[in-house]
């Protein structure tokens, strides 16, 4: 049995927005090199998946679990990626921890086990995918208030530059001049 590293949730954020095929193509990083994926996750040891193709698919995967949230279907997605990786609970004096059988299988069961704590305790209302035009980045939520729609501040001032700016070519009449009488 090999044991599954218990993960941060924002490295698995940061992990997922940095490997799957839809964040990187909605930033325009199809052709940059990937990070090195045990920096981004803090990996304790070496890497049990280094091929790119085996941490994209995983990425992919932890993804959907973000991106069918806000239409209720984060567990479902959730349920799948654990069912592909099929961990084990074991029991110990510190707490609950998993394994697997196979090496290939201890990345998405540590990214999936994560995001069931995650959900668990927080709810798929507390993560999702960007809500700015142009981002589709994985975020999770645990301000106070749970209101969180977009990934940074940075999408968010994006997203109220642009409807300000719609607003006001509605009032000058769509010609970008004071609209005259």
């Amino acid at each position: 049995m090999l044991a599954v590293p218990a993960l941060d949730v924002s490295r698995v954020v940061e992990f997922v927005n940095e490997y799957a095929h839809r964040p990187r193509a909605a930033a325009g990083e199809q052709e940059m090199p990937y990070p090195d994926a045990a920096d981004v996750l803090v990996w304790p040891g070496a890497l049990p998946v280094p091929a790119v193709g085996d941490l994209v698919a995983a990425a992919n995967a932890a993804f959907r679990v973000f991106s069918s949230a806000h239409d209720g279907r984060a567990f479902e997605e959730l349920n799948g990626l654990l069912r592909s990786a099929r961990p084990s609970p074991v029991a110990t004096e510190s707490g609950l921890r998993w394994t697997v059988d196979t090496p290939g299988e201890v990345l998405p069961a540590a990214l999936g086990t994560c995001l069931l704590e995650w959900l668990m305790n927080h709810g798929q209302a507390r993560l999702g995918t960007c809500h700015a035009s142009k981002c589709v980045d994985a975020y999770t939520d645990a301000s106070p208030a749970g209101q969180r729609r977009f990934c940074s501040s940075t999408c968010l001032n994006r997203h109220k530059v642009a409807a300000y700016r719609q607003r006001s070519s509605r009032s000058r009449g769509g010609t970008g001049k004071p609209v005259t009488s």
